[in-house]
Order: C-alpha cells, then sequence, then structure tokens
C-alpha cells in the first residue's frame, strides 16, 4: 500500500509542477518536464522492483505501439484548441488516440 501512495505523490508532484510552469507562460519548459523521461524511469524502477525484468521488457516493447496515436493526440490538442476550446479538442484528441491505439 504504502508504494501506491508513493506513486500517487511523485505522479501528482511531476503533473502539479507542468501545470504550475505552464500557466505562468513557460510552455516550452512545461512540455520538457512532462516529457522528460522520469516518469518512465521511476515506472520502470518501481515495475522492476515488483515484476521484474521480464515485465519491464515487455511494458517497454508494448509502449512503442502507442508513440504514433500519442503524436497524433498532441498534434490534435495543438491544433484545436484555440479553435475550438479545451474541452472539445481533449474530446477529439482522445476519441482519435483510442482509435489509432485500437487500430494499431
Amino acid at each position: 500500500m504504502k508504494e501506491i501512495v508513493l506513486y500517487f505523490i511523485v505522479g501528482g508532484a511531476v503533473v502539479s509542477l507542468t501545470t504550475y510552469i505552464g500557466s505562468k507562460g513557460h510552455g516550452f519548459v512545461a512540455a520538457f518536464i512532462s516529457m522528460f523521461p522520469c516518469m518512465t524511469v521511476l515506472t520502470f524502477v518501481l515495475m522492476d522492483r515488483a515484476g521484474g525484468k521480464q515485465a519491464v521488457t515487455v511494458y517497454a516493447k508494448n509502449m512503442l505501439f502507442f508513440i504514433i496515436p500519442w503524436v497524433i493526440y498532441v498534434m490534435i490538442i495543438a491544433f484545436l484548441c484555440e479553435k475550438i476550446g479545451i474541452w472539445k479538442a481533449l474530446i477529439s484528441g482522445v476519441t482519435i488516440y483510442m482509435i489509432t491505439s485500437y487500430l494499431m
């Protein structure tokens, strides 16, 4: 149970820091923080502790399938946010992400 609380605190701290920095007009720095592989590094380490090297290897290989859907998702948000608002852009982006992920 302590590990789940740790995961929650670390993940929340990264999201909070990214949100704060991005809201202050430092979008590039916020993007760098959120894209910095600290979350995957942490996930890999914790997964290795919980499930071993094979669990990490399978997880990492499966992550590769979601790169293209994720890039499409981000592009949709970048192009639609100012035109239709954040909520409609997010709904559109997540919907397309789910469809393209399913098709991969």
